[in-house]
This record gives C-alpha cells, sequence and structure tokens, in this order.
C-alpha cells in the first residue's frame, strides 16, 4: 500500500505541552494504555469525558484493540480541540509543540486511520488502506479559518491517524514551536538528553506545506503574533509581576497624584466615569455580541451598582468597599480602547481581556492615588486580573486549581465571588443568581485545594 499522490505531500500531527517531551524523548510517544501501566505521568490536555469514550472505543481494522491503545495524531494543522482548551483558559498555548511526521507513516501496519474524531457517543469510521484517504472529507480538514459550520463538520476537521502502541522520537520529522524561547527550550530538553533533535521549525513554515498551528490576535494589529488568550501559567505569572513592579514603583513616589486615597478616586469616578484615561478610552466601545447588548461604559456603571447591592459588599469594612468598587469599575479596561475594534464594536467576545488590563492597572496604581496599601494593590489586580474566573470555572470548564492558586485567603474567595456575581447579574440576574446558588460546595471545593 502506497499513499496516492494526492495525499503524498501531507503531513499527521501530534500535539502535547513542552513539559512532556523529556518523557517522550525518553519513552517515545506511548499510548495512554501503555502510559497508565508504566506509571508515566505527563501533563494533561485532554478532555476527561472525552478519554472515558476512547478508552472504551474499539477499533475494528488493523491491529485491533481499543483506541487507548493507539498515538493520536491529526490530519488538520488548525485543531478545534485546542481552541477548545484556549477558550477554557486551561492551556498556555505558547507551551504546545507538535511532532511533524510524514503522512507515509500509514503504509506501515500498526497504523490506522479514521474519518472523523474517535471522541463521539457513535464512533467514526475505522480504515488501514492508505487508498480510503481519499473517503475523509479534506475540505473540512484543510479549512483555515476558526469556525465550523456544525459539530459534523468539526469532528471531520478533526479526522485521525493512529499509530499502535508507540511512535519513536527518531521517527519525528520535524517540531513545531510557538516562538524562539521554546525552541531554545525544546533544543536544551533534546541536548540533556543527548539526543539529536529533528528540524525545529515554526508555524506557516513551507517544509510543512505551510500549515498554521496557532490561535492568535491577527485581529489586533499591535498584538498579532500573541496568543489569542493568555493561559493559565502565564496570567499568573503577568499577575504576580505586575503587583510587584507596582510595589517596585511606588518606592520612588510622584511629585503629585490627582487623587490622595482609593476613596477620592471612587468619589470622582461616580461624577465622571471617563476622568481615568483607561475607562475614557473603553467608554463608548460596543458589545454587539450575546449576552451583552451595551457599552461597556454602562455596563461597567451597572456592575459597580450591582456590587452596592451585595450583602457581602454591605457587610464589609470601609477598606474592602472600596476595593471591590475600585475593581468593579476597573474590571472591563481591557476591552478598550476602542480603536482596538472596528468602528469601535466588539462583535464577539474577547476572553483574553483581563489579561491585556495588567499594564492598564500598572500605570493606574503607580500614577493615579498617592495613598494606597499593599494589599490594597493586590486584591484590586486579583480582582481585575481574575474577575471572569469564577463563572469560568462554573460555566466553561475553566480548573478550579487556578482559583487556588491566585488566592491567599478565603476573603480574596469571597471578594471573587463578589465581582463575578455583580458582573454576572449586570449582564442577566438568572446567571448572577447561579454563581451565587453554587457558592457553598465551590468554596469548599477551592479551600480543600489551598488546604492541600
Amino acid at each position: 500500500m502506497t499513499i496516492p499522490d494526492n495525499h503524498k505531500n501531507r503531513y499527521i500531527f501530534h500535539f502535547t505541552d513542552i513539559h512532556n517531551l523529556d518523557s517522550i524523548i525518553k519513552n517515545g510517544l506511548l499510548c495512554t494504555n501503555d502510559k497508565n501501566e508504566k506509571g508515566i505521568k505527563h501533563k494533561n490536555i485532554a478532555n476527561m469525558t472525552i478519554q472515558e469514550r476512547r478508552a472504551g472505543m474499539d477499533v475494528p481494522v488493523g491491529p485491533g484493540g481499543k483506541v487507548h491503545d493507539y498515538v493520536p495524531f491529526y490530519f488538520s494543522s488548525m485543531n478545534p480541540m485546542l481552541l477548545k482548551k484556549l477558550n477554557e483558559k486551561n492551556v498556555d498555548q505558547q507551551f504546545i509543540i507538535y511532532f511533524c511526521i510524514k503522512i507515509q507513516r500509514l503504509e506501515e501496519d500498526d497504523a490506522v486511520f479514521t474519518d472523523a474524531s474517535a471522541n463521539t457517543i457513535e464512533a467514526p469510521s475505522f480504515y488501514d488502506d492508505v487508498k480510503d484517504l481519499d473517503k475523509l472529507d479534506w475540505q473540512a480538514i484543510d479549512k483555515k479559518s476558526w469556525g465550523v459550520a456544525s459539530d459534523e463538520e468539526r469532528h471531520k476537521k478533526m479526522a485521525e491517524a493512529l499509530i499502535h502502541k508507540r511512535v519513536d522520537i527518531s521517527e519525528v520529522d520535524a517540531i513545531l514551536v510557538f516562538n524562539d524561547g521554546i525552541k531554545e527550550a525544546v533544543k536544551k530538553v533534546f541536548e540533556e538528553n543527548g539526543v539529536k533533535p529533528p528540524t525545529i521549525i515554526f508555524d506557516g513554515n513551507a517544509q510543512v506545506r505551510n500549515y498554521h498551528f496557532y490561535y492568535t490576535k491577527f485581529f489586533i494589529a499591535a498584538q498579532k503574533w500573541n496568543s489569542l488568550v493568555t493561559g493559565p501559567s502565564t496570567l499568573l505569572g503577568h499577575y504576580k509581576g505586575l503587583t510587584q513592579e507596582i510595589l517596585k514603583q511606588r518606592k520612588e513616589p510622584k511629585k503629585s497624584y490627582p487623587y490622595n486615597t482609593i476613596k477620592d478616586l471612587l468619589d470622582a469616578l461616580e461624577n465622571d466615569i471617563t476622568v481615568i484615561r483607561e475607562l475614557k478610552d473603553v467608554e463608548d466601545v460596543l458589545q454587539d455580541y450575546e449576552p451583552h447588548n451595551d457599552t461597556v461604559g454602562n455596563h461597567t456603571r451597572s456592575v459597580v451598582a450591582e456590587m452596592k447591592e451585595q450583602d457581602y459588599y454591605k457587610n464589609a469594612s470601609d477598606e474592602k468597599k472600596n476595593i471591590l468598587l475600585l475593581s468593579a469599575y476597573l474590571h472591563d479596561i481591557g476591552k478598550g480602547p476602542k480603536n482596538k475594534w472596528k468602528d469601535g464594536i466588539m462583535k464577539g467576545a474577547y476572553p483574553d481581556h483581563p489579561a491585556d488590563a495588567v499594564p492598564m492597572l500598572l500605570r493606574i496604581l503607580i500614577e493615579e492615588i498617592e495613598t494606597v496599601s499593599d494589599e490594597e494593590i493586590r486584591q484590586v489586580c486579583m480582582l481585575v486580573v481574575y474577575h471572569d474566573i469564577i463563572g469560568d470555572c462554573m460555566e466553561k470548564g475553566r480548573e478550579k486549581q487556578q482559583v487556588a492558586d491566585v488566592i491567599e485567603s478565603e476573603e480574596d474567595l469571597d471578594m471573587l465571588f463578589a465581582i463575578s456575581c455583580a458582573d454576572a447579574k449586570a449582564v442577566t440576574g438568572v446567571w448572577g443568581l447561579g454563581i451565587f446558588g453554587r457558592k457553598k460546595s465551590f468554596k469548599e471545593a477551592i479551600m480543600k485545594m489551598k488546604q492541600s
């Protein structure tokens, strides 16, 4: 069996976190069942529900067995599963590396392939004869746009090449990486293992037919090479770096400040939200997508109003009330400035706006307020950078461990709940009540993680 001429220049791709590379060099790319049997630990970026399906799915051709007896590869480089993990904020995309292998690997007896993802309740069709490659939906597989017309197209795009048991690192033709820093890290791991690395390449390299792999902010000119969404490890680093840099720069005070205290700034904001540059820049940005249908400025005012209505806010100390209100005013500044969006209109959700707020918070907390404590700085930064984390964990599958990693106390968690509920209720009251209704069990889970 030989690959048909119209497919012979293609590659198949396996992506993983760079932290798994050392183990892969030592042991090869192993199927899930063999990894489990050998007790090999790795950073898992897969959906556990899907993994349960794969564990029980029969492979009726080739060597047989279950899907978890095979190392999975994809024919498509733009992988909807990676996009989903990004939007869940569970993956640091720059840490994702791709192993690229020529499609001729499917000519071997240990290889099979499918016409759709092996992730569904109803199994896809399995093949072990490369002449059946023409049965795959190559239009869906090669589609470079992020969107898919339907679940059916998404699953066809994720058709799989499956190699039985193991793939040795020597079989890899190229490793594709996000940037120079990751390239150097990959080279170092190979050097430490005394193994010569395959060619290390970047997105769009001609060696693999100008495939594209990563999801970036191409729609924002100044950030077009940045990851579409800032991942959990990177965001935590940005947050910690932000608070440290603010404290460092505040050791050299300015000659004058517009506001003496947070309370003074809040009094000014209550009269005019645009007294802060970053709020002025975002005031008229129109959010034209469900569930939003208002300007960021009006939404911000609603969040502030909802915050004041919460029992937690009413029972808080004056200091904590000030922190909560300032965070409510600033929580969406990362959606600006207005010129970030065509005609000043956000046509869809922008999940990375908390990360984009980091440099704005740096300026505000250094230049605007004369008297502010270290704890006020830390909590304002935490609440703005992580204002969406509770809702994301409850509704979008964001990992709860991220909450445990950022909070320092139960009070921090209560304050995160307060801003999450205010934000959610300002959009739709039902969603806000849903978050509040699950607070007790969620808090118990987080504090258990914190203590372990």
